[in-house]
């Protein structure tokens, strides 16, 4: 009987172990029979980012169907929020899209309290090492840590009705005196030259702020633009006011009388696609909002070199817009790290670029990024023809105090309604964002 109990226990024993090795899922390290591992995932809404950003998760999940994603999205002016309520609450989703680390949307303080996973490890995989254009990379690493996947970037297209350029008389412009006339005509013509939104948050006009103030501060030094949105250096230099001076010139009175009511979606619909704005500047990520029957009248222009300027070496603003976060938390759990390394890897995949590309329109920061022809806009390929060998600059705006925003836009829309002129404009500049 003893022998015989024994030999039971020891049946019992193979018959548990069995069951367990048998019904695994391989898709599912650490995990056990049938088990999910639910992942929380988010990102900023949009119908198209939304559709694309479902589609890939199936796709995902073809792989790892034990996984079970529940998606967490808020409008543009809601995410920022919704990300920082969530890390105070120590309840960060275990991965998501998000701009990239720095001071703008307090990511640097994500990082400071530990929520964002160190993922150093994987820079010298075969999945990551050599994917990504250095730049992308770079803006990833915090204090020579990874913190983030590259997901996006986008480049400004500055963009010109070439139709009505020649209505006016005029040819395309290449040089800034030629560019502010083609303003200065346009509007007495009845036209507006910039068919953008001067709204508080709005994409578009921002960008000859940028582009102007980087040509007299560069963005290099204590002097530079980005020292200077960051409070760091004066705006009252000689310097800052002689690019508040010609930024006046060119945008002040410039723009439509309702442009502070509308944002960038809608000031396109209303004036640009109509044709009655001249000139357009915003991230490719706007293109959509262009209708296709434009396309063929618009020509992509360089930012011309400004008279007096320091530094007048071909500039594009262009950077790395979206990357993806993973929670430490989630990082150290070891059922759902395996699974995150596999996400890690699919956002490296040449078919997550594709999706993003070419469903989304949504460039990707890969290092042998080539578009297809017949599957974008010919006035893509070629703006991007102009970004690709240009001089990087950063959004400025990313490195001030987002505290110091709020005035910042409501002084500028002044400005761009011609309420100041470019000396009162650098005071209030340097009285919004300077820190002694």
């Amino acid at each position: 009987m003893k022998r015989f109990g024994s030999l039971l226990i020891i049946m019992c024993m193979m018959a548990v172990l069995a069951m367990g090795c048998g019904s695994a899922d391989p898709a599912a390290p650490g995990t056990k029979a049938g088990e999910k591992v639910t992942f929380r995932i988010s990102w900023q809404t949009s119908p198209a980012g939304d559709k694309v950003n479902l589609e890939l998760l199936e796709t995902f999940k073809k792989t790892h169907p034990n996984v079970e994603f529940v998606v967490e999205t808020a409008e543009s002016g809601k995410y920022p929020s919704k990300i920082s309520m969530d890390i105070a609450a120590n309840n960060i989703p275990d991965t998501f899209f998000y701009w990239r680390p720095e001071p703008s949307y307090g990511v640097d303080k994500f990082i400071q309290a530990g929520a964002l996973a160190d993922l150093s490890e994987i820079k010298n995989e075969s999945f990551f090492k050599d994917k990504f254009a250095e730049y992308a990379v770079n803006t990833s690493t915090v204090d020579g840590k990874l913190y983030a996947i590259p997901t996006g970037y986008a480049f400004i297209m500055f963009l010109a009705n070439k139709e009505i350029v020649e209505k006016l008389g005029l040819k395309i412009p290449e040089t800034w005196e030629e560019l502010v006339n083609l303003t200065n005509v346009a509007k007495a013509k009845g036209y507006i030259p910039w068919g953008v939104s001067t709204k508080p948050f709005a994409s578009g006009w921002e960008r000859p702020l940028g582009y102007v103030f980087d040509r007299f501060l560069t963005s290099r030094g204590e002097n530079g633009v980005l020292n200077a949105f960051a409070g760091k250096a004066p705006f009252n230099s000689p310097e800052a006011i002689k690019a508040a001076e010609h930024l006046y010139d060119l945008v002040a009175g410039k723009s439509a009388p309702d442009s502070t009511t509308l944002d960038d979606t809608q000031a396109t619909s209303k004036y640009f696609n109509t044709e009655k704005a001249v000139l357009y500047i915003n991230g490719t990520y706007g293109l959509p909002t262009i209708k296709p029957e434009l396309l063929d009248k618009l020509v992509p222009m360089k930012f011309p070199p400004i008279p007096g300027a320091a530094d007048n070496n071909p500039i594009q603003d262009k950077d790395l817009t979206e990357v993806a976060y993973i929670s430490s938390k989630a990082w150290a759990d070891p059922v759902k790290k395996p699974i995150l390394l596999d996400w890690i890897k699919f956002l490296c995949s040449q078919e997550f670029s594709d999706a993003k590309v070419y469903k989304n329109q949504t460039l990707t920061p890969n290092q042998d990024l080539k578009l297809d022809p017949t599957r974008v806009a010919k006035i893509l390929i070629e703006a991007k023809s102009l970004a690709d060998p240009a001089n990087q600059v950063k959004w400025p705006l990313s490195f001030a105090n987002p505290e110091r925003k709020e005035p910042f836009y409501s002084v500028y829309s002044e400005f761009w309604a011609g309420k100041y002129t470019g000396k009162e404009f650098a005071q209030k500049l340097h009285e919004i964002f300077y820190q002694k």
